[in-house]
């Protein structure tokens, strides 16, 4: 029995714990992120310093891609996952304590240590500590796991309970590891978890200081009336003023700024979207940094000011042009099929018909509407209208041909108007021998069988055939071959 099948037992045990032990889990708020944060990959761990850390959100799915494929506490690594990263400036003991906002939220963790290992090419080999215990209720009244002086395994396996805490880890300088913890909801309300605390305060390694917040790029949008910056590094949501204050534009009136993820003053977020007072002409910009009018100015999780001043040059994009639609409004015959070209060289397409390809082929009649996205993600509509029309609908075979290879009606096949099915085309010699026979209403008879030229005279044909939207037909007649 590998591990995974081992926690799961031991979950489905827990469900019968819980619903006899009764806990308070009403009054707990979840704030639930989108998926594929930048925390949720190895190499965009979040920075810490020591102390205490806060994250008040609950993380779901492993990101673009999974880092780590299995620990030795666990056959599966990463389960709705978020990274930190500390590096070690003075020697001493790592260890530290995650206690959950609500003592039934479970959080498994792993720390590897990545000092010569390279974030994007872990393997378990890197993992020195994890603990992938199970938090049932009676066995950890804090839910509080981590890593202690006074535990003694380092690896704590997953389906096992009451251990809550691997051991602590004698640190170098210079080293660097990251943590990984995968965030569980509990089964009395399932669903995300609640957030925790990352306390350090035990440990007696000291921390490398992060380098201070920056600007790192602007965020593409079409947006005539805000901007997002983003941060090299996480800011608090609490040190960002709501009026915006920490930004500045030339030219351009700013009303408020907010964090992506900040649904009040806790959290902490990569991304500030700067509101403007109105709409703005297209054209070239620069966003910069600067104290607020309170005096403060945006810092980290560490506490540390992001360096003055910081700029970055952005664009407010023209609107999308309108995309041209081959051939505009148009009438086709109602058995037939059209294609509808949209202008190339834009990096989105999306038609009502749900295609996302520059061209689509369509059969019914109606008003296909394709949308564009530019470079700059903006958005342009058209639409093209497309009416039937009554067209012929027909089979005809002529009554002679000529197999002489002047390439005139050297070849005696049927002509259509129409789409047609179900097609059997067959030629017989006046005794009712078989000459020719095909599936294939582009293939007709040249006058031979067996490569042998037949003689002149009366042959007989019978064509099957099915048109568009009509029963199926059965036609005989005679054809006179003559060379």
């Amino acid at each position: 029995m590998n591990m995974t099948q081992i926690k799961s037992i031991f979950t489905s045990f827990r469900m019968v714990i819980t619903s006899i032990v009764l806990w308070p889990v009403t009054g707990i708020s979840q704030k639930l992120l989108p998926r594929n944060q930048p925390e949720q990959t190895a190499c965009h761990a979040i920075p810490l310093c020591g102390g205490k850390f806060y994250n008040p959100y609950s993380y779901q799915g492993t990101g673009p891609g999974v880092d780590l494929k299995s620990t030795p506490c666990a056959d599966t690594a990463e389960t709705n996952t978020m990274w930190m990263k500390v590096t070690i400036a003075g020697a001493g003991k790592l260890s530290f304590k995650i206690i959950p906002v609500d003592a039934l939220d479970d959080y498994d963790f792993a720390v590897l240590d990545i000092t010569n290992t390279p974030c994007d090419s872990l393997t378990p080999g890197d993992v020195v500590r994890c603990n992938y215990n199970n938090d049932l209720p009676g066995t950890n009244s804090t839910g509080t796991v981590g890593l202690s002086d006074t535990a003694t395994n380092p690896f704590v396996q997953a389906g096992v309970y009451g251990w809550p805490f691997a051991e602590s880890i004698d640190a170098t300088p210079g080293q660097t590891y990251l943590i990984l913890v995968n965030n569980y909801g509990h089964d009395l309300a399932p669903g995300p978890s609640h957030g925790f605390t990352i306390d350090f305060t035990s440990s007696t390694a000291t921390f490398v200081p992060a380098n201070p917040p920056a600007f790192k790029d602007i965020v593409k949008q079409c947006s005539d009336s805000s901007v997002i910056v983003e941060l090299t590094r996480p800011v608090l949501c609490s040190s960002i003023a709501a009026d915006g204050s920490d930004f500045s534009i030339s030219g351009i009136a700013i009303t408020g700024a907010t964090g992506a993820n900040c649904a009040s003053d806790t959290g902490y977020t990569s991304e500030v979207l700067v509101t403007f007072a109105g709409h703005y002409s297209a054209g070239s910009y620069t966003v910069a940094a600067k104290t607020s009018s309170s005096g403060n100015t945006i810092t980290d999780i560490c506490g540390d000011p992001m360096a003055l001043p910081q700029s970055l040059p952005f664009t407010i994009p023209p609107p999308a042009s309108v995309p041209t639609i081959s051939p505009a409004d148009t009438t086709k015959c109602g058995y037939s099929t059209i294609s509808l070209i949209g202008e190339t060289g834009f990096p989105a397409y999306l038609w009502n018909t749900g295609a996302n390809t520059p061209a689509i082929t369509v059969a019914d009649p109606g008003t296909y509407s394709l949308q564009i996205t530019d470079a700059n993600g903006c958005k342009a509509s058209a639409s093209a209208t497309i009416t039937d029309s009554s067209c012929p609908q027909y089979v005809y075979l002529p009554n002679a041909f000529t197999p002489n290879h002047d390439g005139r009606n050297d070849v005696f096949r049927p002509t259509f108007a129409g789409p047609t099915s179900g097609f059997r085309f067959a030629v017989y010699d006046r005794w009712g021998r078989l000459m020719f026979e095909t599936k294939d209403p582009f293939v007709g008879w040249d006058g031979t069988t067996g490569g042998k030229e037949q003689p002149v005279g009366v042959y007989v044909w019978v064509c099957v055939y099915k048109l568009y939207e009509q029963p199926e037909r059965m036609q005989r007649g005679t054809v006179m071959l003559i060379r």
